[in-house]
């Protein structure tokens, strides 16, 4: 199964414009915008996730979180999730 990562824009964000204001949340260095714009719902571990993806300085130390078990997500998600790496940290 191939993945393809979405960049965020105003349309993959449409349906947060309600929590957000888009123009913002795109400015963002932050990867909060690449989680909703691939799939995530916003809810306590979307966010939960994008702190700790944002404050760690390496991979290892967002894997080897104790803050949340990355490892036990679906495959999807964790291959979602190092596309997203390799953009930031690539």
């Amino acid at each position: 199964m191939t993945i393809t990562l979405v960049h965020p824009s105003l349309e993959n964000l449409q349906s947060f414009s309600d929590l957000f204001n888009l123009e913002k949340l795109l400015q963002s260095e932050g990867v909060l915008p690449w989680l909703l714009a691939n799939g995530w719902k916003y809810d306590d571990d979307s966010s939960l996730i994008a702190n700790i993806i944002d404050e760690s300085t390496s991979l290892d130390e967002i894997w080897d979180s104790k803050e949340f078990d990355f490892k036990a997500l679906p495959d999807e998600l964790k291959e979602k999730l190092n596309q997203i790496f390799e953009y930031f940290y690539l």
